[in-house]
């Protein structure tokens, strides 16, 4: 029943109920009236034929639902025709038991009662969506089988068999009734489930839509931020092999340690905003957590003096080794987020002190980084929400934060299996401070302990031809960038500006290695890479490596698709441009 009344909230499953009625009903009718032929007169043989053609009138009816362009007028119509024929054929079935009544003798008393029966049951029984359509469907069998019980010779005299066709009527009106009630309780259940699905697949859409929009937007930013950033840094880069003043020496490796440091900042920032956060994973690699301190103390202090405040780095262990392989981007975007948290809490005249503490267990190392201030003080029952995103506590509403960077780390350390908290200044910082508040952000993590290999023997590439390196690259400043990365090596650098130039200088030139741009005009970096692999010779395959800012694992993948081998991302990563050139160099080297 539940099924049936799926169906027939809608036009497909209302036609294919009706019609299942239908044909089911003519072949049983059909044999009613070859019965009524045989063994009755014409008259009530009769209302047999007109039966059978009241069931092929609903049948027919079905089909010409199916052919109406306008499904929700088709499904209005084949319900009041449904109703209008069933009508019909309740009146007609009773008219007929009424005569088979009135044929002759006592005994077809019975074989009325039982066609008056059947069609009680069939009647009652069907789905109805309608209170109306319940009342058109039992009123007449009933009253037909009262009528055919009562001894008309003495129609007051109240025989065993009068009352018990009343008790059937009485039990089979209280059942269907309350089926009744129910297929229209279900019916509208229904309904609401198919409107509700209606809307929730709407909602679907337009979360899928929001959600390719916010990649394109990332994808944009990601390339609009990079690129120039790749050229700051690479200018930076060059900037120190060039004859300095020890100021200017420091204020370029200044630039550069803020660049490189900002360019993870970006990566990280960019990932999580596109990640599942149930799904985000650890990027870990070899890191100096002491070198990370000194550079992330060394790039915020200029902010420091600026606001007249103190940030100085404390060192538990000077001795203690704090290489480990752990996720950079996590552990750097907590310190910074941290150390400017702090910063952003202290009034002129304050301090802000990072302290760096380690134990060696086994082959981890139990890392301890506190981040001291002498800013307002933090009750004890806001340290609990300090890490709560949008949870305003009373150090937040005067500082204006909203609680989301210290949620973040606070996801960072989840992440990382660690623990983050904020406790009350220790006895030595509140006395120095005159005991004015202040507080101790700290957190603390488990990593492995990196043990660094040796170190290469460098290729000797004495005597050997330089490498021949075709970039495509549009931008003129990386294309600067990418010159003065190469000066030094041995490489012969070819320019294309965009993908259709690349093709004319590969058809023409002899290359080792292409750097392909993704983002050019004329003939994009992805067009140009399939071009050459659909037409370069059968065992000469040259290898193309992405050079682009837009390096998120969807697009690394489309890359490959289109016959890249591999991707370097802008900002240029000149260590690892360096290694895939020493890596084709030994290629042919040992091809020679």
């Amino acid at each position: 029943m539940l099924k049936r009344l799926t169906d027939v909230t809608q036009l497909d499953g209302l036609v294919r109920y009706s019609r299942g009625v239908a044909l089911s009903r003519l072949a049983l009718v059909a044999c009613f009236v070859l019965l009524l032929i045989t063994f009755t007169p014409w008259r009530i043989a009769g209302l047999g034929v007109l039966e059978f053609g009241l069931y092929f009138a609903l049948f027919l009816a079905t089909e010409l639902a199916l052919r109406d362009p306008d499904p929700e007028r088709a499904h209005r119509r084949l319900a009041l025709q449904s109703d209008v024929l069933m009508l019909l054929l309740v009146t007609n079935a009773c008219w007929l038991a009424v005569q088979i009544r009135l044929y002759e003798g006592p005994q077809p008393q019975v074989e009325a009662a039982l066609l008056a029966i059947c069609v009680l049951l069939f009647a009652a029984l069907r789905v109805h969506l309608t209170r109306v359509s319940y009342v058109i469907g039992v009123v007449p069998p009933s009253l037909t089988l009262i009528w055919i019980a009562i001894d008309w010779s003495d129609p007051f005299r109240l025989t065993h068999y009068t009352l018990a066709m009343a008790l059937f009527v009485a039990a089979v009106l209280v059942v269907t009734a309350r089926q009744q009630a129910t297929d229209r309780a279900l019916t509208k259940a229904m309904r609401d489930l198919t409107r509700n699905h209606v809307a929730l697949t709407q909602a679907m859409h337009e979360s899928r839509a929001a959600n390719r929009a916010k990649s394109e937007l990332l994808a944009v930013a990601s390339h609009e931020i990079r690129t120039p950033l790749n050229a700051i840094l690479g200018f930076a880069r060059a900037l120190r092999g060039e004859p300095l003043t020890p100021r200017q020496a420091d204020l370029a490796e200044s630039v550069v340690e803020s660049g490189e440091q900002l360019t993870r900042l970006l990566n990280g920032v960019l990932d999580q905003a596109r990640a599942d956060p149930l799904r985000a994973k650890l990027d870990v690699a070899p890191l100096d957590l002491r070198a990370l301190a000194r550079s992330v103390v060394r790039v915020w202090s200029g902010h420091a003096r600026a606001i007249g405040v103190s940030l100085t780095l404390e060192d538990a262990d000077p001795t203690l080794s704090f290489l480990v392989v752990a996720d950079l981007v996590r552990v750097e975007q907590t310190l910074v987020n941290l150390v400017s948290n702090a910063l952003g809490a202290v009034s002129a005249g304050g301090r802000v002190t990072l302290r760096l503490a380690g134990v060696v267990e086994g082959e981890s190392l139990r890392v301890l980084v506190e981040v001291a201030d002498t800013g307002p003080p933090i009750p004890p029952e806001d340290r609990a929400r300090m890490f709560e995103a949008w949870d305003q506590t009373e150090r937040g509403r005067i500082q204006g934060g909203t609680g989301v960077v210290l949620r973040v780390c606070a996801q960072n350390l989840a992440l990382m299996g660690g623990e983050i908290a904020v406790d009350p200044p220790n006895a030595t910082l509140a006395a120095g401070q005159g005991g004015r508040g202040g507080a101790v952000f700290w957190f603390a993590f488990a990593a492995p302990i990196h043990r660094p290999r040796p170190a290469p023997v460098p290729i000797d590439r004495t005597g050997r031809e330089e490498i021949r390196v075709l970039a495509a690259e549009d931008n003129g400043a990386n294309r600067k960038v990418l010159a003065l990365a190469l000066e030094n090596a041995p490489v012969a650098l070819t320019f294309a500006e965009d993908g259709a130039l690349a093709l004319d200088l590969w058809r023409a030139g002899i290359f080792d290695l292409i750097l392909m741009d993704v983002n050019m005009p004329v003939l994009g970096g992805r067009e140009a890479v399939r071009e050459i692999r659909r037409t370069e010779p059968a065992g000469t395959r040259i290898p193309i490596w992405m050079l682009t800012a837009n390096v998120f694992p969807e697009d690394v993948a489309l890359y490959r698709e289109d016959g890249a081998d591999g991707v370097l991302r802008k900002p240029l990563d000149v260590a690892a441009l360096y290694a895939l050139l020493a890596e084709i160099a030994q290629k042919r080297m040992a091809d020679a």
